[in-house]
Order: structure tokens, then C-alpha cells, then sequence
């Protein structure tokens, strides 16, 4: 199930409000998250855009590039 919310940046903080009246506040380097998982069809006030945002209406889902790190085990 698909839901429109507005979205609006302030600082490092996302105020999302959706067509339902709910409302939340996110961290706005997990809004991409936030919009795959409840499946938002995503309203960015401003001048904010977001690369996720085309991915999700292009091909219905959300590409992340995720670093992995490498962790050095010494031998004793």
C-alpha cells in the first residue's frame, strides 16, 4: 500500500506528514530508508532533492550503495 506524505528538511531532521495526518520526525540521512519501507510516494518541499526518490519511481524500488568495511584480525 502506497501513501503520499510531505516531506520537509530542517537541518539534519525530516518532518514527515502523510495524506493521513500522521506525522514524524526522522533523521534525514535515513529518509530514503523510511520512504522504501512504508512505501511513501514522497512530496520534497524546498529545493532538497534526493536520488532515491527517482529510483523508487522509476523502478519501484530503492539502490543503495553500501560500503563494506573490513576489519584487520591480528594472529597471535
Amino acid at each position: 500500500m502506497t501513501m503520499k506524505a510531505k516531506i520537509t528538511r530542517n537541518g539534519r531532521l525530516a518532518y514527515i506528514e502523510t495524506e493521513t495526518g500522521q506525522k514524524a520526525v526522522v533523521p534525514w540521512d535515513n529518509i530514503c530508508n523510511i520512504i522504501k519501507r512504508f512505501g511513501f510516494i514522497a512530496e520534497i518541499t524546498g529545493n532538497e532533492k534526493l536520488d532515491c526518490i527517482n529510483n523508487i519511481t522509476k523502478e519501484g524500488e530503492v539502490e543503495f550503495d553500501v560500503e563494506s568495511e573490513e576489519y584487520d584480525e591480528e594472529e597471535g
